[in-house]
Order: C-alpha cells, then sequence, then structure tokens
C-alpha cells in the first residue's frame, strides 16, 4: 500500500515528453470511453478539491458500471465505499484514474497491473517515465498523459477534474439538436477544456473532450483514430504543438476525409524542416510550418489561428450543408451593417454578387421602397417586427436560386424571445435549407436568442468576421471533397531505379542517370574534362552554349564564379580555362569532374521546381516562381507527393504569378500541361527514390503552348548513412 501526500507536485512546463515504444492496437480504446469499471486513486471526499472533483465528475458521467474511490484510509468517500489499494477491489477493474504525486505514479501502475487493468489516465506530473514504462512492463495496459486534463465522454465516462467538465454534466443538457456533434483532441488540458466551455456557450453539442498531455504512450492521433471509428463525431477539433507520429497523419487524416469528418486544426510550434542546413534554394524556403500546412491542404484540413475562428468554423460545419460556397447573399435590417458585412466577405475571397433584375422585381413583393433589393439585401426593420413573414419569404426565394450559395442574416437579437417568436415560420426554413444560413447580431445579441437558433437548426455568431470565416471553411471543405472523391488510385511506390548513392551533391553522371530515369526535359549537355573536348562539343550541339563548374564541392556554381552564358564560337577554350582557375581559387580542395557543356535555351518564363525531405512527414515537393519572384515574394507552393498532373494544374493556379502562365497582354499562354506533368514526375521521383534529401530543378523554362518545358540545371543531394543530407557545400 502506498502512503500519499494530500497535494499534486510538478510542472507542466517542466515535463518533457518523454517516449515509451510505440504501440498500437485502436480496440484498448474502448477501455478509456466505455469501461466497465473505473477506479478513482487518490480520490478525496471534498468535491471541491481536484481529486474530489475527480471522483465526482465520474459519479456524474454517463458511466453505468462501478465506480472505485481508493484512498489509503479507505472509508466511505462521497457515499462510495472506498478501497486501500487497487489490488483489494474484488474482480479488479478495467480503467485507473491516477491524481496523485508524480513520484507515486510508477507504484500505482503497478498495483493496476495486478488488478488487471487495461487502460489508465495520468493526471499527474513529475512522472519518472523509465520507472513508469517498467512497472507496465509487458503487460499491454495502455495510458493517456502523464500530466493530462484527462477527458469527458458525453455518452461515457469522464475522467477529469475541469472545472467546466463538472459544470456541464452538473447542469441540465439542452435536448439534441439537428447538425454534427462536435470532439475536441487536444495536446493542452487547459485549452481543450477552455474550448468545450466556450463551445457549450456558443450552443455546439459535444460528443467527446481529449486531452492526451504529455503524450508517453498514446497520442493525439490514436484518440482521433478511434472517434472516426466510433462513428459519432461530426467535427474533430484539435489543438496540437506538433504530432508524436507524425508518418500515421496521412492514415488517420484520410480517414477523416474518406469518411467526410472535417477536422479543425489549432497548430502552434515549429515543424523540424527549417531548422537543418540546406543546400538547395528549395530547402532554403522551407519554413516553420511548411509541412504541416502541405499535408493540412493535402488532407483537407483546415487551419484556424484563434478560438473564436476556430469555434465558428467547427460550428459551421457542425451545422449546415458542406456545399461550395463562393457568391454570399448578405440579408440585414440595417444597411449599414449589409455594406459592412459584404465588405468582410470580399476581404475573406467570398463575392457579394448584385442580384438580377428578374430576382430583385421577385424580392420587391416583400421589401418596401425604402429597402434594397440589390445584395446586400436591405429588408429593413419590417421583415421582422411584422413576425417575420417577409424575411421568410426573402429566404426561401433565395434557397431556390442559383445566384448565391448561402447567406448571412443579420437583425438584431438583443430582444429576449424574438427568435421564439420567428420560430415557427423559421424551423422550416433550416429544415428544408440546402445552403447555409448564417445569424448575425450588430447589436449585443442575447444568450436565449443564440441558443433558439440552435434548437431550430441555425446557428448565431457573433461577428461579421466570424461569418466569412465561417463561410470560407464551409466553401473550402466542400471544394476539397469534391476533389478528394474523384483523385486517381495510388499505386504503391516503385523500387529506387538509383541505389548506393554517395552522400552530398551528385556528381555529373549520377544527376545525369536521375534525370534520364525521370524523363526530365534537359537542354543538350555534355561532361569535357579539357578545353579542346569542350570546343568540340560546343560546335557539335550548336552555339550559344552554357559553360558550368561540376564539382560535387561546389554546389552554388555562380558564387564560384564557375558558369559562363552565352558563349559564342571561338570563345569555348578561354571559357574553360577561366572557369576552372576560378574554382581552383574559390576552394582549392574542391574535386573537379569537368565542364559541363550546355546548349543555350531561349528564355521562357521561369520556374523553380524542388523537392526537400521533411523530418516529420518525408519528401515535399516546392513549385516556385523563378528569379526575383523566387527570392523577394517568395511566391512558392508546397505538397506532399504522389501528385497528379491534374493536382499539379491546382499547384501551379495557387502561385500568386499564375494569371502571367495564364497570358496577358496579348501573350500566349504558357505549357500549362507540360508543366504539370513535369511536376507530376518530380513527385514521383520524390516518392521513390528515398536516398533523394534535396532537388533543385533551377531554372525551369516554360515554353508557350505546345512547346513544351526544358529544366536548365539540377543540383541533387544524397542522404547519408545516418539520415541527414551531406556535403553541403558553399550557400
Amino acid at each position: 500500500m502506498i502512503d500519499w501526500v494530500t497535494h499534486l507536485s510538478g510542472s507542466a512546463a517542466a515535463e518533457s515528453r518523454a517516449q515509451l515504444p510505440f504501440r498500437w492496437e485502436n480496440t484498448v480504446l474502448d477501455s478509456f470511453f466505455t469501461p466497465q469499471s473505473i477506479a478513482v486513486v487518490g480520490a478525496a471526499d471534498d468535491p471541491s478539491k481536484m481529486r474530489g472533483k475527480l471522483l465526482k465528475i465520474a459519479l456524474n458521467s454517463g458511466h453505468k458500471g462501478p465506480i472505485y474511490p481508493v484512498h489509503p484510509k479507505g472509508g466511505i468517500i462521497q457515499g462510495k465505499q472506498g478501497y486501500t489499494s487497487l489490488t483489494e477491489i474484488p474482480g479488479g477493474v478495467e480503467l485507473v484514474l491516477i491524481a496523485t504525486p508524480g513520484a507515486t505514479v510508477p507504484g500505482v501502475i503497478r498495483e493496476a497491473v495486478a488488478a488487471g487493468a487495461k487502460a489508465a489516465v495520468i493526471l499527474s506530473s513529475g512522472v519518472d517515465m523509465v520507472e513508469l514504462a517498467d512497472a507496465i512492463g509487458d503487460s499491454g495496459l495502455r495510458y493517456m498523459g502523464p500530466n493530462c486534463e484527462g477527458y469527458v465522454s458525453l455518452d461515457g465516462a469522464a475522467a477529469t477534474f475541469a472545472a467546466v467538465a463538472d459544470t456541464a454534466l452538473s447542469e441540465e443538457r439542452p435536448a439534441l439538436r439537428p447538425g454534427r456533434k462536435v470532439s475536441i483532441v487536444s495536446q493542452s488540458g487547459g485549452l481543450g477544456f477552455a474550448l468545450f466551455g466556450r463551445g457549450i456557450k456558443e450552443n455546439l453539442d459535444f460528443h467527446a473532450i481529449v486531452t492526451t498531455g504529455n503524450e508517453g504512450d498514446l497520442e493525439s492521433l490514436d484518440f482521433v483514430d478511434h472517434l472516426l471509428d466510433e462513428g459519432e463525431s461530426g467535427v474533430i477539433v484539435m489543438f496540437i504543438e506538433g504530432l508524436k507520429t507524425p508518418a500515421r497523419f496521412a492514415e488517420v487524416a484520410g480517414k477523416a476525409a474518406d469518411k467526410g469528418v472535417p477536422i479543425v486544426i489549432m497548430k502552434v510550434g515549429r515543424s523540424e524542416a527549417g531548422q537543418r542546413a540546406a543546400v538547395s534554394h528549395t530547402a532554403h524556403l522551407t519554413g516553420a510550418d511548411t509541412a504541416y500546412d502541405a499535408m493540412f491542404e493535402r488532407y483537407g484540413v483546415i487551419r484556424v489561428f484563434d478560438q473564436e475562428q476556430m469555434l465558428s468554423v467547427a460550428a459551421a460545419l457542425a451545422r449546415f450543408p458542406h456545399v461550395p460556397v463562393k457568391k454570399v447573399g448578405v440579408i440585414s435590417t440595417s444597411g449599414g451593417a449589409g455594406a459592412w458585412a459584404a465588405d468582410l466577405c470580399g476581404t475573406a475571397g467570398l463575392d457579394v454578387p448584385v442580384l438580377s433584375a428578374p430576382l430583385q422585381k421577385d424580392l420587391s413583393e416583400w421589401i418596401p421602397d425604402f429597402g434594397s433589393t440589390a445584395n446586400p439585401v436591405d429588408v429593413t426593420a419590417n421583415a421582422v417586427e411584422s413576425g417575420g413573414g417577409p424575411l421568410v419569404s426573402v429566404l426561401e426565394r433565395l434557397q431556390q436560386s442559383e445566384e448565391v450559395d448561402a447567406f448571412i442574416v443579420n437583425i438584431g437579437l438583443h430582444s429576449p424571445g424574438r427568435i421564439q417568436k420567428l420560430g415557427e415560420r423559421l424551423g422550416p426554413v433550416f429544415a428544408n435549407a440546402t445552403k447555409p444560413i448564417l445569424f448575425t447580431s450588430h447589436i449585443l445579441p442575447s444568450d436565449e436568442n443564440m441558443a433558439a437558433l440552435a434548437s431550430l437548426g441555425g446557428q448565431g455568431f457573433h461577428s461579421y468576421t466570424a461569418c466569412a470565416s465561417a463561410l470560407d471553411a464551409i466553401g473550402r471543405y466542400a471544394a476539397f471533397q469534391s476533389k478528394w472523391k474523384a483523385r486517381p488510385p495510388v499505386a504503391p511506390a516503385d523500387a529506387p531505379k538509383l541505389r548506393d548513392l554517395k552522400p552530398g551533391v551528385l556528381d555529373e553522371a549520377d544527376t545525369r542517370a536521375l534525370i534520364d530515369a525521370y524523363a526530365i526535359p534537359v537542354p543538350p549537355t555534355a561532361l569535357a574534362s579539357d578545353r579542346d573536348s569542350a570546343a568540340r562539343d560546343a560546335a557539335a550541339m550548336g552555339f550559344p552554349v552554357v559553360l558550368k563548374i561540376q564539382s560535387p564541392d561546389i554546389s552554388h556554381k555562380t558564387e564560384a564564379g564557375g558558369v559562363k552564358l552565352g558563349v559564342g564560337a571561338g570563345e569555348v577554350e578561354a571559357a574553360f580555362d577561366e572557369i576552372i582557375a576560378n574554382a581552383k581559387a574559390y576552394d582549392p580542395a574542391a574535386r573537379i569532374e569537368g565542364v559541363l557543356i550546355q546548349k543555350m535555351m531561349p528564355k521562357g518564363h521561369e520556374l523553380v521546381i524542388g523537392v526537400i525531405r521533411d523530418a516529420d512527414f518525408g519528401p515535399l515537393v516546392m513549385l516556385g516562381s523563378g528569379g526575383i519572384y523566387l527570392e523577394v515574394l517568395k511566391d512558392v507552393v508546397f505538397a506532399p507527393p504522389p501528385i497528379s498532373p491534374e493536382e499539379a494544374k491546382q499547384l501551379i493556379l495557387g502561385l500568386k504569378t499564375a494569371p502571367i502562365l495564364a497570358g496577358v497582354r496579348g501573350q500566349k499562354p504558357a505549357d500549362i500541361d507540360a508543366l504539370a506533368a513535369l511536376v507530376s514526375r518530380v513527385a514521383e521521383l520524390a516518392r521513390t527514390e528515398t536516398g533523394i534529401e534535396q532537388i533543385d530543378f533551377n531554372p525551369v523554362f516554360v515554353y508557350p503552348e505546345g512547346e513544351g518545358v526544358v529544366a536548365v540545371d539540377a543540383l541533387a543531394v544524397a542522404v547519408d548513412p545516418n539520415g541527414m543530407a551531406a556535403g553541403h557545400g558553399h550557400h
């Protein structure tokens, strides 16, 4: 038996993210959400204390089985018979909740194993992770935490001391409203339950709130995976600093996409991609969250940046149909408020189109002359004060129109009972709606009106910005789902075509082999070892030519004076000599393989295609505008492979300079098809050649439609056996 002190020790900030060997079996999470029995270790009789609250919340939860308080003194605790140790509990226990000082936790876990427990929630901090691993041994027990705030399953067990959970489970919950349930999975306990509290205030219906703490064993993705399998969560909200096992993200996010369950993420912290030494432009342009953003984009995850945006987006995705949203109808009882809402929609990239004359004529039946039918539609206060008939008629007519995809309805929601009075008319509008109808109020709304809207199947939002964020998210998710369902099947990656590459910058022979293996279009080239063969090679391919130093130790040739452009007949020998001399002066120890002679290609649109291998997610393909657009504007997009030619076209359209490629001021459009095919092939190279750490094709010239593309220069870096890029050369 363990003698516990009566307070928790340790610091959340000081707790390190120790990791135990990864073991995964999905069914074990049932022991958290629907256990046969629960023991609360460290239970206190006083429900105002943290450990007393833990027991109180467990007793107030939807758990139907026995709950056993455990405390060294035993006795009656909150009306339940207490036990002095886990091994005293007749028949053992399935789930153990631990809120004792960190130093005692390994001992408690040994008792839990002896009692046959399958799962544990370790709310304590300051736990010795080595001792903890030793206590678990090969028992198969899985745990959440340490240093977490536990979880609440609104239809099952609860294992937390969070005050908001205590309040939510003690009070009578409103009847389930139309729409989807929301679940929260957060690495931060405080933020996870703060979002829950705010979400209740926003009239969201929740299924589960899970906080994972230091993720010594189970991690956030394990719980997301389980929630998806359960099928009760229509939207999953996540707060993460990073992922413990990023390699599993694609599988879990792909499952969410297949099930049509949006994931909304607030991600803080930095990925490792931007923190390693880099040779290529691609690597230099890989910022703090590049890889996460690329993966979120691939799997339709919606990234948000504050709590209001997160809850607005979650509410919209939970409450409304997931339909494309480009054109918004703004309906208001205040002309000024309507104009403001229209401006903010425009800022969010949403169009507020002027309605057609026939549609305006129809609307004028319900709108007085001093209102407006144009869009924003000013229905005037009369539309609401007269019982809501005109407002409902306008909404019904616009629902039938293809001129708008969604609505923001601004009316005063301050007077209690306003929505209740409109309920008989509004209820059927929400029930039959095929388009999102978002309500907001330019006057501070009453909680009662906001709750009444949710009970009808609508949703009230506190600002026009929140409305715009919500509609943008609905539209983006609908567009993603359309693409996701149409995506081509992906074959497994082939075996690498290039093996046993020397670490560092690839030499000319290996670079050539890579280019040939993936049909990368390049100019005619030849490697010359002396000035005479250089002249012969140049004459054979035709002038002008480019000369470039070839050395695995000089990755940035221009800085070394190792490049000569526009070399004509009779100039090759002197250019050869000068390049060799410059290279030797730049780096006397550099290995010189010779000088590459390359046919000088006519200028086209200048782009860059590259690959960087991210420490978390593996290869990422970069497409960027070349020249000053790359260096100054950083006009780049990233995506993980594989990338189909159709997906590559979408990447190209994501560039700021895409309109230039499409053809402006009389210029012919660029050969987008050829560029997309090249991006797709580079993505296949990235997926297949696992020995390649970084690649740059820079510049890539894109010629007018039908005339193709050419990669003028190539730089590739092989990884060393320790998995890091080597031979970084000079920047």
